[in-house]
């Protein structure tokens, strides 16, 4: 990201660049970086956008062949072409051919990275994969935000923070922009006022919902269940949840009896080092036979519901009642 950001600052464009990844906070900030600094406006003749599945390959080359008018570069920006996924041999080839004076960026929601067009763009130009922040990054990150407020946090409240609300920064931002409104007028934030402002995301209630059945705390897991409901959260989605819980729980299990380090286990399914941390710590109380009968319990569950033989918020009860007896 900051590569890109550099090459617009020192007026020193690469041809081609990609821009893809699950965090869409990042995306969305550079692309506003490239509008900002190239002056990607509709009333800009220097600039051609084009958005979606129906992009015609011919109408992309011609744009980008056309000189820049009194500026240094022609911006040609391609969004969800779905080129990067399936495939498109022409514009793969013509990437060889850009024009000096032009510059292509790929905004792109899936990337397969087989494909000839992504190779082509990687040894021609420059990809940026925007993922996730792990969550040193995240709390640097909101730092910057607090400490332009004049507000201070503890380590341990951070972490509660980002426990409670996720990983998601468009998430993250607005749960700060209520934190930093409710503390106005006080320079530190305390658990007391995240507990007050900030709503858990669903995969913090759900994870909590283990939790408490795994503590054999069938009351709470009823409430956290109730909480869900009664924000309108489809109980088909909490099975759902409920069973992908249980899924990454039987994988770090085993990779747990296996010896695997945590660090090795985070990259190997994609998480942050802070989640299996605690994930780890829920496993034990589950045995890896139990673990694995829930999984098979949930999908019972949603294949009655689907048939239509049983009432889907009772599905979900049932799963918390039989593994928090």
């Amino acid at each position: 990201m900051k590569n890109i950001i550099k090459d617009i600052e020192n007026k020193e464009l690469k041809r081609v660049y990609l821009i893809f990844g699950e965090e869409k906070y990042l995306i969305r900030s550079l692309k506003k970086k490239i509008n900002e600094g190239l002056d990607c406006t509709s009333d800009n003749m220097n600039f051609s956008k084009f958005l979606g599945k129906d992009t015609v390959t011919l109408e992309v080359i011609d744009s980008a062949n056309t000189l820049p008018f009194f500026a240094d570069y022609r911006v040609v920006m391609l969004e969800d072409t779905g080129w990067l996924k399936t495939s498109n041999d022409e514009i793969a080839e013509y990437i060889k051919e850009i024009p000096e004076s032009t510059v292509v960026f790929f905004i792109e929601s899936e990337v397969d990275k087989r494909n000839k067009l992504y190779k082509q763009i990687k040894s021609l130009g420059y990809i940026c994969e925007c993922n996730s922040m792990n969550n040193s990054e995240l709390m640097k990150w909101i730092l910057v935000r607090l400490n332009k407020e004049n507000k201070k946090i503890t380590r341990e409240n951070m972490n509660y923070f980002l426990e409670k609300v996720g990983s998601d920064m468009d998430n993250i931002t607005s749960e700060v922009d209520k934190l930093l409104s409710y503390t106005l007028g006080r320079d530190i934030i305390e658990r007391e006022d995240i507990d007050v402002v900030c709503i858990s995301e669903i995969n913090g209630k759900i994870f909590e919902m283990v939790d408490a059945i795994g503590n054999k705390n069938q009351k709470k897991a009823l409430d956290l269940y109730y909480d869900l409901i009664a924000v309108r959260e489809a109980p088909m989605k909490i099975l759902y949840m409920l069973s992908r819980q249980f899924n990454i729980m039987f994988q770090l299990k085993e990779m747990s009896l296996k010896g695997i380090s945590a660090g090795e286990m985070a990259k190997n399914i994609g998480m942050q080092n802070f989640i299996v941390n605690k994930t780890l710590g829920q496993c034990k109380n589950f045995k890896l036979s139990t673990i694995k009968n829930a999984i098979n319990y949930c999908l019972k569950l949603e294949e009655a519901v689907k048939m239509g033989n049983m009432n889907d918020k009772m599905a979900v009860e049932l799963v918390i009642v039989k593994y928090s007896g």
